[in-house]
């Protein structure tokens, strides 16, 4: 089998209503937009043997062109797959789960341990109002987590008020981007919020490259300590100290599997996150990574459900239910590119 010709497709597939003006905002305070930080090259990948893997990735045509180039002419089979990047490990795995006529989970090795995987809610920061009504929405939509990013003038707030709107059972994953910055302003925070029992974790709530100040956290606070990295010499210091109690995977499917069997060995679950801004190609990836990784069972961070459309004839991107998505069964990827809305939504 050899890759005779890749086409490339720049998609950008518009946030629904409740989303885009908050987008605007977050992606301006970046000096970026939604168009450019939130669409994606669709790449298709052509083999001789007819077989034809499917990929989501890089935000420039001439970039994924580039990259795509070194491809031509090699076999699929013959590559490392689990050690590419997007949107080349989602069309090669594709590839080759069709060429064998297995889904993708099978191809990692680990057997499978989930049928459906869990996903979460998200929100960019905004206000603590304007957060509220997105947890109200996620919790009407069936969700059962909801993450957002925060900051420590208002993360307490926040807390107050989605929990309001969502319900004393709705969770709230806050991630504060290291901007919590000290250990005294974290376990400040967490004494605030003490009587708010739904907040799963502090995500990176200061600066992970000191463990000892995470040791302190997980001692003086009550709220759980995450760590997002897939760096597995990072999580095993984590973990000497005692200063973490789950870990956020990411990166090449290899090292979040590495990363989520260091975690494993210290007890923790972890989640998986590669793209929150995804379309369906890389929700499904995930969703096959995830259910070949025996410990990672809490919500992963892939969020296709809310875009206005589905880039795929099955509408995988929305078949959330129960705030979970199944794991596809038919070989490869298990999902069909819709052309038609791939055209639709066209840029550049």
């Amino acid at each position: 089998m050899k890759i005779t010709k890749i086409d490339h497709i720049h998609v950008f597939v518009p946030w629904q209503d409740s989303y885009k003006e908050a987008m605007i905002s977050w992606r301006g305070s970046s000096g970026t937009t939604p168009e450019e930080e939130d669409s994606y090259v669709i790449v298709k990948v052509h083999t001789d043997e007819g077989i034809v893997g499917i990929g989501e990735g890089v935000r420039s045509v001439q970039e994924s062109e580039r990259q795509g180039q070194k491809f031509i002419g090699m076999n699929p089979m013959e590559i490392d797959i689990f050690n590419l990047g997007r949107p080349w490990a989602h069309a090669m795995a594709d590839i080759v789960g069709k060429a064998l006529g297995v889904p993708v989970y099978r191809l990692f090795g680990n057997g499978k341990h989930r049928d459906k995987v869990p996903v979460d809610f998200w929100s960019p920061y905004l206000s603590p109002k304007e957060t509220a009504v997105h947890a109200e929405e996620g919790a009407k939509r069936g969700f059962i987590l909801h993450k957002i990013k925060a900051r420590p003038w208002d993360a307490v707030e926040q807390v107050k008020l989605m929990t309001a709107a969502g319900g004393p059972d709705y969770g709230i994953r806050i991630d504060p981007n290291m901007r919590f910055d000290t250990p005294m302003a974290t376990v400040r925070i967490d004494d605030q919020i003490a009587e708010y029992t739904n907040v799963e974790c502090f995500e990176d709530p200061c600066d992970k490259t000191r463990p000892d100040w995470w040791a302190l956290l997980r001692e003086k606070c009550r709220t759980p300590i995450a760590l997002h990295s897939s760096d597995p010499k990072l999580i095993l210091e984590h973990l000497r100290h005692g200063g973490v109690d789950i870990v956020n995977v990411g990166g090449t499917a290899n090292r979040a599997i590495r990363a989520a069997a260091m975690a494993e060995a210290g007890g923790c679950p972890v989640w998986i996150q590669m793209e929150g801004h995804c379309y369906d190609i890389q929700a499904a990836y995930c969703a096959h990574l995830g259910a070949a990784i025996p410990n990672a069972s809490l919500p992963y961070g892939m969020r296709p459900f809310i875009r206005e459309a589905s880039i795929t004839k099955e509408g995988y991107g929305f078949q959330v239910k129960d705030s979970h998505m199944p794991v596809p069964e038919e070989p490869g990827l298990g999902i069909t590119l819709d052309d038609e809305i791939c055209e639709k939504y066209r840029i550049g």
